[in-house]
């Protein structure tokens, strides 16, 4: 039997068909995600705008060109527990490592720069926020979700170089856009520098940013510790424990407040 389920957001409605063992809470958290997308690319703004003048407008004229990202989610959605759990999947490192990165992503600042992110094959390292452009604010799962979506259906190849686009978080600020900038410091293991700024013409002061932030992890070899954790087999992994019968486990803390200022994650 298929199930059908919709899922109406503003002048949005969208709609699943599935055969799977999902519940229809699942699937329409799909819908939430999809949609979410969408938003990432156009903005919040824009979409109530077009409908409110022409109520039968064909979005797909604007997300012409998007289809590898919103296929790319469709398949994540599938195999990656964060999104089920709200939470990301972060390298296991020592903490001594992943505070000299947190440090060095933190001296590396420019006006307007908000969020620097360092991932490894699609695995949050650290991520930084400047308190002095946004203050009481958090960036959520799902918006770091769609970063990584954005990265990985993204049609530019890793060794591309440095990639300058707009880009919305929903669940920041639905309405208006960031400007990230991407590049890979070392496409052969996947570790990516990811840097939010929230104006348009920071290009080359953000640029200036990742060269110092390069510069400082190779200086330091944090890029050769991160690249040594990539190669350690299983990450956490049900062996650390010393449980010889475990042989899967996800863990999520339950215990942080809504307006704790840690970032949700898991580990496998």
């Amino acid at each position: 039997d298929y199930k059908v389920v919709f899922s109406q957001h503003g002048p949005l409605v969208l709609v699943s068909v599935s055969r799977s063992h999902q519940s229809p809470a699942q699937l329409r958290r799909e819908l939430c995600y999809v949609y979410y997308q969408i938003i990432s690319l156009l903005t919040q703004a824009t979409v109530t705008r077009i409908f409110q003048h022409k109520k039968n407008y064909d979005l797909r004229r604007l997300l012409a060109g998007s289809e590898r990202i919103l296929d790319n989610l469709l398949r994540r959605l599938d195999t990656d527990p964060g999104f089920l759990l709200g939470a990301v999947q972060c390298l296991p490192l020592a903490p001594s490592l992943r505070e000299a990165v947190s440090y060095l992503l933190l001296r590396a600042v420019t006006p307007n720069l908000v969020f620097s992110i360092l991932l490894a094959q699609g695995r949050l390292v650290s991520i930084v926020q400047e308190r002095a452009v946004l203050e009481d604010t958090r960036l959520h799962p799902a918006d770091l979700h769609l970063l990584f979506n954005l990265l990985a259906g993204s049609s530019a190849p890793p060794q591309a170089g440095e990639l300058w686009t707009p880009v919305c978080l929903p669940r920041l600020y639905p309405d208006s856009y960031f400007y990230a900038y991407v590049s890979y410091l070392d496409p052969a293991h996947g570790v990516c520098l990811l840097l939010l700024s929230t104006d348009q013409a920071a290009f080359y002061s953000v640029a200036a940013c990742k060269r110092r932030i390069e510069e400082g992890l190779r200086a330091q070899g944090l890029l050769a510790a991160i690249q040594a954790a990539l190669r350690v087999a299983g990450g956490a992994g049900a062996s650390r424990l010393g449980l010889s019968e475990l042989r899967h486990f996800m863990y999520k803390p339950l215990d942080i407040p809504d307006n704790h200022r840690q970032l949700t994650q898991y580990t496998r």
